[in-house]
């Protein structure tokens, strides 16, 4: 609530998954006059494919299996996951992409929400 403002007569509604605000997080605009929603946005968070806001082994975890073929993710419905996943800018989502998550969470990288990249600490 201390990061954003409504300006005039409006509430934003979030909803997750995971309960908490991460990838693929719904937030809603609302018109409380009217009571429609005016726009909607979805959080994206480069490197958490799990949607539960931290960049750690549960996504390394979700890279495996998605490389493994044990996770299916859709190209259309699936497309933050595929923008969150590839941290390492090369076009994939892979082993390689699940060991910078376990660098970012050793403290090793950082991932810059910025580019999408792992980078150096």
């Amino acid at each position: 609530n201390g990061f954003v403002q409504v300006a005039g007569n409006g509430t934003l509604v979030i909803s997750g998954a995971s309960g908490n605000i991460g990838t693929g997080t719904k937030i809603e605009l609302i018109d409380n006059a009217s009571g429609t929603v005016v726009r909607t946005y979805f959080i994206l968070i480069f490197g958490d494919v799990n949607g539960d806001g931290n960049i750690d082994s549960a996504d390394a975890g979700e890279f495996i299996d998605y490389e493994n073929f044990t996770l299916n993710w859709d190209p259309a419905a699936d497309a933050l996951l595929f923008r969150a996943g590839d941290i390492n800018g090369d076009g994939n989502i892979d082993s390689a992409d699940a060991g910078l998550a376990i660098d970012v969470e050793n403290y090793l990288m950082a991932v810059d929400q910025t580019t999408g990249l792992a980078v150096p600490v």
